[in-house]
Formats: C-alpha cells, sequence, structure tokens
C-alpha cells in the first residue's frame, strides 16, 4: 500500500509541475523561442536566395560586352545630361536641314515623380523639352528620323505644324514651303541611386 500511495503522489507531483512548470514554460518562452527560430529560419532562407539572385545577375552583368554597356548607358544615362541631349538635338537638326529657334526644358516631371514615388516606386526619371523650329517637311521629316534612330530614349508627345507662308525659290525654280514646327519631347534616364 506504500508503493501505491508513493506512486500516486509522485503522480500527482508530476501532474502538478506539468500544470505548474512545464506548460506555462513551454506555451510562453519556449514557444516563442521555437517561433523565432522558425521565423529566422525563413529569413535565412530568402537571404540565401537572394545572395543566390544576385551572384546570377553579376555573372549576366560581367558577360555584357563593354559595347553594349556604352550603348545601354548612351540610350538610358545615369543623369539627365540635358546640355550633351541639346547639343546632340541641335547636331541632328543641322544634319537634317532643320533649324531650331528655340528650347525650353521643364524638369517639373521629376518633381512629380518624386511626390508619387511612394505610391509607385520607378528606377527611371524624366524631363520635358520643348522645340520650336522652322524646316521643309522633308527636313523635318529627317529631323524625325534621326530622332527615331538616336539611341537615347525619348518619346515625341506632341507635335504642332503651322505654315508660315515664306517660300523659297532656288536657282532651280523650285519652290519649297517653309513651316514651323513645336514638338515637346519625353527623355528618360536612369539615376544610379534609387
Amino acid at each position: 500500500m506504500n508503493k501505491r500511495i508513493i506512486i500516486i503522489l509522485e503522480l500527482a507531483a508530476i501532474i502538478g509541475l506539468y500544470f505548474w512548470y512545464i506548460q506555462p514554460t513551454y506555451s510562453g518562452s519556449i514557444h516563442t523561442i521555437n517561433t523565432d527560430i522558425a521565423s529566422e529560419h525563413t529569413n535565412e532562407i530568402a537571404i540565401q536566395r537572394y545572395v543566390q539572385h544576385k551572384t546570377q545577375l553579376i555573372r549576366k552583368q560581367n558577360n555584357i560586352s563593354t559595347s553594349n554597356l556604352s550603348r545601354l548607358s548612351s540610350m538610358l544615362p545615369s543623369s539627365n545630361n540635358t546640355m550633351h541631349f541639346l547639343l546632340n538635338l541641335n547636331a541632328l537638326a543641322l544634319r537634317s536641314g532643320f533649324t531650331i529657334s528655340k528650347f525650353n526644358i521643364d524638369n517639373q516631371s521629376n518633381n512629380q515623380q518624386s511626390n508619387t514615388i511612394q505610391k509607385e516606386r520607378k528606377i527611371y526619371r524624366t524631363f520635358i523639352v520643348s522645340i520650336s523650329g522652322e524646316g521643309t517637311y522633308a527636313s523635318f521629316r529627317q529631323f524625325l528620323d534621326s530622332l527615331e534612330r538616336n539611341l537615347r530614349l525619348i518619346d515625341i508627345t506632341s507635335i504642332s505644324i503651322e505654315n508660315n507662308n515664306i517660300t523659297t525659290t532656288s536657282n532651280i525654280k523650285k519652290q519649297t514651303t517653309l513651316y514651323n514646327y513645336s514638338l515637346i519631347l519625353q527623355i528618360y534616364w536612369i539615376p544610379l541611386s534609387l
């Protein structure tokens, strides 16, 4: 009978110990630690995937030839380079026989984009250039073709054409009509730090 009482007391002590110490400890700090370990394990897997993806991208970048990298930096430079762009634009116009009379640069699109960055993060920036010029229809078409072939990424968002009522006559007695053109260009660039 003493053995039975001892076994019952041991069982009561074990049950009491379970409810008094083991259960609260396990559901409290041990459960929290297990949750933290699972979270850390998930984070570690995500970091490993990120590192693998990053090394793959670095390998791909290293396989790009320097000529292609320079073409890419010409198409989407790391700064807006407005002065270089305007010099290039003027050279294209001169080669086409199109005369640029005035231009206006508007960097407001960058401010608008920075205000909407919280909503949607874009990796590119833009600036707007308004151009006015004069030329024949053929010279204007040649200028547009040269803009299209240019490496710099450009969208023409607006074109307006007006007849300026000037007709020139050359030595061959061929009459050409000059027109006034207005264009609005959106030019893209990618900043180094986003």
